[in-house]
């Protein structure tokens, strides 16, 4: 075949894929939270709630450092002044969750004897602006002490304590899962359904320092990369997906490693998902530095490991249905 021929061939092809680019790139640029964040208030609450849950997270550390997060507090707290004005009168009851992670960080905060009559001034100032009475906040926030022993019990109960008890865990024991458990949950999330029954996904365990290094690239998990003894990259093949399917390796990667979190909490381990929304060069450089085939995308790095006998997690309150179903 010469070089026009080869051309002609693909040419329909790569049309396509840039028809697809195109059409991505528009709807991002439209779309994305980045974009216009405060002027659509869909945006601004999940930037809200990504900014709280890095409080939320910060609590849920093994040895939080004291005084910790008070600019990323006062931050948050202005943003939820600029949300009251903007869209208080369409969704007010939207701040009593941030306004509850807010008062469970100051409560922590003041057990361990911090002086932060800053924080403390501008979460009363605006409770009094929104009209919501501080003493009153009663929804679940910050962190909760869980044992061991009766997550793993829950876990091999029924399918609804399974996904009740589980939590992102941010520390473990100082030693290795062991190979025999990580297997069975390997096993378990191979049920997991796929376009045509591809089976694109693959995972690349790492344990020890490697662990942490790639953690440490991964940025998302500062103060407590060490933490973690193993760390599972899933990622999806690129190479079991037609023309008509640009995006399928992530769905189909992504229904993976949900399951996989599951089985990992099923077989009685603590388990975390760590985000791989990176832009490209950082995700190249870790595929490169850890040996794992560019022909594969990075669905999700989930950290795991033996859990201690009690453990902080983040409550991580979950939004109603109401807020989250359409019915048609």
């Amino acid at each position: 075949m010469n070089l026009f021929q080869k051309i002609k061939r693909r040419l329909p092809l790569s049309l396509q894929f840039l028809c697809e680019m195109f059409s991505f790139w528009k709807r991002l640029c439209r779309y994305n939270a980045s974009v216009h964040t405060d002027s659509d208030m869909q945006k601004m609450q999940y930037t809200l709630l990504r900014e709280n849950h890095v409080i939320e997270k910060g609590l849920s550390m093994r040895n939080p450092r004291r005084g910790f997060g008070q600019q990323k507090v006062l931050a948050l707290i202005e943003r939820l002044h600029r949300y009251y004005q903007k869209y208080g009168t369409v969704d007010c009851a939207f701040l009593i969750y941030p306004l509850s992670t807010i008062k469970a960080y100051i409560a922590y905060q003041q057990s361990e004897g911090v002086d932060i009559h800053s924080v403390e001034y501008a979460f009363q100032t605006l409770c009094e602006n929104v009209k919501i009475d501080s003493q009153a906040l009663v929804m679940s926030a910050g962190t909760e002490i869980l044992r061991m022993s009766d997550i793993q019990k829950q876990a091999m109960g029924n399918f609804e304590n399974l996904l009740y008890s589980r939590h992102s865990i941010r520390y473990f024991r100082d030693e290795l899962p062991s190979r025999e458990l990580l297997e069975k949950a390997l096993n378990l999330s191979a049920r997991t359904p796929s376009a045509c029954n591809r089976q694109a996904w693959h995972t690349h365990i790492f344990f020890g320092e490697d662990a942490h290094e790639l953690l440490r690239m991964q940025s998302g998990c500062n103060g407590f990369c060490d933490d973690i003894p193993c760390c599972v990259v899933v990622t999806a093949d690129m190479k079991g997906f037609l023309e008509h399917e640009p995006f399928q390796c992530f769905i189909d990667g992504g229904l993976y490693a949900q399951n996989l979190i599951n089985a990992l909490h099923y077989v009685g381990l603590g388990g975390i998902p760590l985000s791989c929304g990176f832009f490209s060069d950082q995700l190249m450089a870790m595929q490169k530095r850890f040996h794992i085939p560019k022909n594969e995308v990075l669905i999700v790095m989930i950290g795991t490991g033996v859990m201690y006998d009690e453990m902080k997690v983040a409550i991580s309150t979950r939004r109603s249905v109401e807020m989250t179903n359409t019915y048609h």
